[in-house]
C-alpha cells in the first residue's frame, strides 16, 4: 500500500485487537511503521480493566519512539458493543498519558447494529469533549451512514470513520462504490457549505 499511496497521504494499519502481551504488539507496531504506516491502530478488546491499558500503550509508544519511528501516530480503539461504560468515559484521560494520538470508539460486531444502538448522543459528545480536554483527537465508527455526519459534526467528533457507507455491498465487504462515495462527499460539501453561510 505504502508504494501506492503517496507520502502526503497518510497511512493507517491496524495491528490487531489486543491482548495484554505487549512485547508481541509493540513488535507488531514498529514493523507497520517500518512498512510505511504513518498511523497505528490498535484494539483493546482484551482489556477489562481500564489501569491496564495505560502501560500496554506506554510500551508500543517507547517501541516506537526508541526503533527510530517516532512520528508515527498511535490510535487506541475501544468498542462501544464490549467496553463498560465507565470504562469509555475513562479512555480519554486514560490513553492520553500514553503518548497516544487519538481514542477511537468502534463496534466489535459487525452485523447491521451501529455505534449509535450502544452509546447515546450524549455520551458520543461527553467523548468527544473528554478528548478535547485530555488533549487527543476524537475518532468514532461503527457503523456510521451518510446520516450521522451532521450528529457527529455537532458532537464534536474529529475524525469519523464511514465504511459500510461506502463498501460496495455492505458492512465489512471489500471494494468501494464510487456512487455511495460521491453521495458521502456530497453530504460533507452540504455540511461545509451550510457552516460556511
Amino acid at each position: 500500500m505504502r508504494e501506492i499511496v503517496p507520502r502526503d497521504i497518510r497511512l493507517s494499519v491496524a495491528i490487531g485487537d489486543a491482548e495484554n502481551f505487549p512485547g508481541k504488539y509493540s513488535h507488531r507496531a514498529v514493523e507497520a511503521a517500518k512498512a510505511g504506516a504513518d498511523i497505528v491502530k490498535v484494539g483493546l478488546l482484551g482489556f477489562e480493566e481500564p489501569d491496564d491499558t495505560a502501560p500496554f500503550l506506554a510500551e508500543i509508544r517507547r517501541s516506537l519512539d526508541v526503533s527510530g519511528f517516532g512520528s508515527a501516530l498511535l490510535v487506541a480503539g475501544l468498542y462501544a458493543d464490549k467496553a463498560d461504560r465507565s470504562f469509555i468515559s475513562r479512555f480519554p484521560v486514560i490513553v492520553s498519558s500514553c503518548g497516544v494520538y487519538a481514542a477511537l470508539i468502534d463496534t466489535y460486531g459487525k452485523g447491521g447494529s451501529t455505534v449509535r444502538d450502544f452509546l447515546s448522543s450524549r455520551e458520543i459528545s461527553d467523548f468527544a469533549r473528554h478528548c478535547r480536554e485530555a488533549g487527543i483527537l476524537s475518532v468514532l465508527a461503527g457503523g456510521l451512514g451518510n446520516r450521522d455526519a451532521g450528529r457527529l459534526a455537532d458532537a464534536g467528533i474529529d475524525i469519523a470513520g464511514f465504511r459500510s457507507a461506502v463498501a460496495g455491498d455492505g458492512r465489512g465487504n471489500i471494494g468501494i462504490d464510487a456512487e455511495k462515495l460521491k453521495i458521502l462527499y456530497g453530504t460533507f460539501d452540504t455540511l461545509k457549505a451550510a457552516v460556511s453561510s
